[in-house]
């Protein structure tokens, strides 16, 4: 049996490690410099593996019982609050029965499936020159945004109705039952029960009891606004591929001469140092434009977790974050800058955690979702405000 202090090393060096080699699976099959599904696969296997084994989880609890009752020194401090991080992840990832084990298993499989067949698949719509083109998710939500051609912005409309039909008619619905199935196995209702209790802490009962009362708050001001636009635009405005485009199309068809993406990079930079936001010395991968294959929505991650080691030194994070930009789309500019201060904020936030393990500098549960967006959507609002438009 090992020592407190040897368990909870292994534990930083053991992760690191599935950490690493999962994400950088992750990032080469998503932007499609490789085609190793099935090594991804595997990889996120023994990543799901090592957070939900009983045996660490049993091993955390018996280090922390062995602990004296009162911290004896700075030391003995930080190694308690470590493994109470190791054991808030194991707990909360725990899957302590084999049949869920082999139903996660299997839904990493449905799931990679679909993966490798989507990424083969080719939409198209009418784009900004009146032409049938190949379109991502990206360009047609930018084109139903401002293209002034009804016809173009339905055309996007219906390639994103056919993705819709398409993933139904390829293994969606078998990863759905999976998924409720994986769930059910655990003790849940359903998948998104599950979800919601293992990354926010809450109950669906909680989180609809919010969303109900801001739907209700909201409510009148959402169809007052739905209203006076079919007053002035007609009833058509409000259709799902012209709403869109009449609230505020026209403002961003006049905006893009000053979003260019080929300043988005140095605005990002120079904001966030003016903002002082830095990056303790990672290194940083960036994907910024689109190309056949690669995965149609931004997202940041990061290979190499921050933390310091049990010698007191920092470990820079490696960190990968993508955008999706299409220079020459009208819209493109602005939706790429976004994206920039958006990921750049993940970036930003998983490169300055500060702690003594890496299980509490990952975005993965028991950290919740809306804490992890916090820092990003205060970045990607920026860009929204007028002081920073007009400087």
């Amino acid at each position: 049996m090992p020592s407190p202090r040897d368990l909870f090393d292994q534990l930083n060096t053991e992760y690191s490690a599935v950490h690493k080699t999962k994400e950088d699976l992750f990032w080469s099959t998503y932007m499609a410099t490789s085609s190793d599904d099935a090594g991804f696969a595997r990889a996120e296997e023994a990543y799901k593996n090592f957070i939900s084994d009983p045996d660490r989880l049993a091993g955390v609890r018996s280090a922390l019982a062995s602990l004296p009752t009162t911290d004896a020194d700075e030391s003995t401090q930080a190694l308690r609050q470590g493994l109470q991080g190791w054991l808030a992840l194991f707990e909360c990832n725990i899957i302590d029965n084999d049949q869920a084990r082999i139903l996660m298993a299997e839904l990493i499989q449905l799931e990679a499936a679909l993966f490798t067949k989507r990424r083969d698949l080719v939409l198209q719509h009418l784009g900004e020159s009146g032409q049938l083109e190949a379109a991502t998710l990206s360009t047609l939500a930018t084109n139903m945004g401002t293209n002034p051609v009804k016809v173009a912005r339905k055309s996007s409309h219906d390639a994103m109705m056919g993705l819709e039909h398409w993933v139904l008619g390829n293994g969606f619905l078998d990863i759905v039952k999976k998924r409720n199935a994986f769930a059910r196995a655990q003790g849940f209702e359903n998948y998104f029960d599950f979800k919601v209790q293992k990354n926010e802490g809450m109950t669906t009962t909680e989180l609809f009891a919010i969303l109900d009362d801001f739907e209700q708050r909201t409510r009148a001001t959402n169809s007052r606004a739905l209203d006076e636009l079919a007053q002035k635009h007609g009833a058509e405005a409000t259709q799902a591929w012209n709403l869109r485009y009449y609230i505020s199309g026209d403002v961003t068809r006049k905006l893009d001469p000053y979003f260019s993406f080929a300043k988005s990079l140095q605005r990002w930079v120079e904001s966030f140092r003016r903002l002082g936001i830095s990056y303790r010395g990672a290194t940083m991968q960036l994907d910024l434009l689109e190309r056949e294959g690669k995965y149609q929505n931004g997202f940041c991650h990061g290979p190499i977790p921050t933390y310091f080691n049990n010698q007191g030194q920092w470990i820079a994070g490696q960190i990968n974050f993508t955008a999706n930009a299409t220079p020459d789309q009208i819209g493109s500019g602005a939706r790429a800058i976004n994206t920039l201060f958006h990921e750049g904020g993940h970036a930003a936030h998983f490169a300055n955690v500060t702690q003594n393990s890496p299980c509490f500098s990952q975005e993965f549960a028991p950290t919740s979702m809306a804490y992890a967006e916090t820092q990003s959507m205060f970045c990607d609002s920026l860009i929204n405000d007028a002081d920073w438009l007009k400087r």
